[in-house]
């Protein structure tokens, strides 16, 4: 009798079990999604960034923090359809261009520029 009463509590309990880890998977996949569009979209910027310089080893290390920073303001920001599109077939829309011009605004501006090794001042005779 008691053996009968279990069954369907058992049962239950299996159910809300897999319902449980479906969602728990479906949010490591949308983690995933978001890992993998911040890891290309900061190559491709690195890549943009360095494809003319002189050094490209030595850029290479500068833009990274930036190019990173870039990219999670974007992930952030960015529907999911656009992501797609750029994972999938590597099209720059416009509103990716415009999160990238808003992202690349806040994570440079409290950057600081390099300064040269060369003083174009004058000195001053007292």
């Amino acid at each position: 009798m008691i053996c009968h009463r279990l069954i369907p509590a058992f049962s239950l309990f299996i159910a809300c079990i897999m319902l449980l880890s479906s969602c728990a998977s479906l949010k490591t996949e949308d983690e995933a999604a978001a890992i993998s569009f911040e890891s290309a979209f900061s190559e491709h910027c690195i890549a943009r960034e360095t494809r003319n310089s002189v050094n490209p080893d030595i850029d290479r290390q500068r833009f990274e923090k930036p190019c990173h920073c870039i990219a999670t303001r974007i992930e952030a920001n960015l529907s999911k359809s656009e992501k797609a599109k750029f994972l999938n077939e590597q099209k720059i829309t416009h509103s990716l261009t415009m999160a990238f011009d808003k992202a690349a605004y806040f994570c440079l501006q409290t950057a600081t520029q390099p300064k040269p090794r060369i003083s174009y001042q004058r000195k001053r005779r007292y």
